[in-house]
């Protein structure tokens, strides 16, 4: 199956893991299946998807989700040129739209070049209007990654329930397996002892994943719990912001970095401070690590987590409850240690790579 997918993002966040993660198994499981991505100009995701697969990158053009219909498709006009000419050449039978805009990107091309379309999700916060719903009509099948969204996309057009389909994201399980060499290692490499107790967050640092909140709860913990370290791993817009309204000797800031794996074996708590989510990477990363993990009961974090069976799952935006889920964690050895075998089998069981390759290539063969 020759597969074209389309990455119109720039950014390299979870929705950007999660297709890369899908990619690199197929090849690992050698599937049936001949990819070639397009990506927008600058993209992140080239570099890191260019040793497992080939990428064109090229203007795939502006787009605004204030606007309407009619601007969007006037701005689709030589980006849609682009992309026709690249699926005379490559012939591909389906073509896959990571995201709400690479779908809006490459949707008049597919028309035009008769490629059935599917529209892969990750979003659970998207404008309930007219163009959503044209959307979702449009699309040959749509994958996304939890039932929250499935849910909101059923209620929009009704009679397209059946082409919508959850595949939770997945991670190589037996690359975060619990190491204590690792995670004494990675402590030393701050300056902290072996036995120093760390809380960390994973996250693009942008607007609506909210790390404020695991700042303002980390700078509580602090104040009683001054042998406490926190790790902010990620990068993004509000990266100078935070640094400068948090200094704190505790607190680090990484940088984006491309040992999450180690970094999280060093973390005795795992947080997420998100307002609103699909069904993020980090929380299964932090899963697939027996992490203990506090997190906002947003989109699909309650589907990783159980409803709470293998977290502790408190409201949005309330970092007084942050605050005193993790020191209560913190001061609990054994129900961190029970927290994180129970996230661990999970994710071991529901939310491999391997599971969501061969779901997603299912999907894909019966859209073509």
């Amino acid at each position: 199956m020759r597969l074209l997918c389309v990455e119109h993002k720039t950014i390299f966040g979870g929705g950007q893991v999660a297709l890369l993660n899908a990619l690199t198994e197929w090849q690992a499981q050698q599937a049936a299946i001949e990819p070639l991505v397009v990506c927008s100009r600058g993209a992140a995701f080239a570099s890191r998807a260019r040793p497992y697969v080939p990428c064109i990158e090229m203007d795939l053009g502006a787009i605004d989700k204030t606007r309407g219909m009619l601007w969007n498709m006037a701005r689709r006009v030589a980006p849609t040129r682009a992309l026709c000419a690249i699926m005379r050449e490559f012939r591909p039978q389906v073509t896959l739209a990571n995201g709400a805009y690479s779908f809006l990107a490459c949707l008049a091309a597919a028309k035009l070049a008769g490629v059935p379309a599917v529209w892969y999700e990750h979003n659970s916060v998207l404008p309930n209007g007219r163009m959503l719903r044209r959307l979702i009509r449009d699309a040959r099948a749509l994958i996304v990654v939890s039932a929250t969204i499935q849910k909101q996309f059923s209620k929009l057009v009704p009679n397209a329930t059946e082409k919508i389909h959850v595949v939770y994201n997945g991670v190589a399980v037996e690359n975060f397996r619990a190491d204590a060499a690792v995670a004494r290692a990675v402590k030393l490499s701050f300056g902290w002892s072996e036995t120093t107790r760390v809380v960390g967050t994973v996250s693009r640092l942008a607007p609506e994943k909210n790390v404020a909140l695991f700042l303002t709860a980390a700078q509580n913990i602090a104040r009683v719990m001054s042998e406490v370290k926190f790790l902010v791993v990620g990068d993004g817009p509000e990266r100078d912001a935070l640094q400068t309204r948090f200094q704190n000797e505790s607190i680090v800031f990484t940088g984006q970095r491309e040992d999450v794996s180690h970094l999280l074996q060093a973390m005795d708590v795992f947080a997420l401070s998100s307002d609103t989510e699909g069904f993020p990477v980090a929380v299964v990363e932090a899963m697939a690590a027996a992490r203990a993990i506090v997190a906002t009961d947003v989109g699909g974090v309650r589907e990783a987590l159980s409803d709470g069976e293998c977290g502790i799952l408190i409201p949005p935006r309330d970092s007084d409850a942050l605050t005193h889920a993790v020191s209560r964690l913190l001061r609990d050895d054994d129900a961190r240690r029970v927290l994180g075998e129970r996230a661990c089998a999970r994710a071991t069981r529901y939310f491999t790579r391997a599971q969501q390759a061969r779901k997603m290539q299912t999907i894909l063969e019966h859209a073509r």
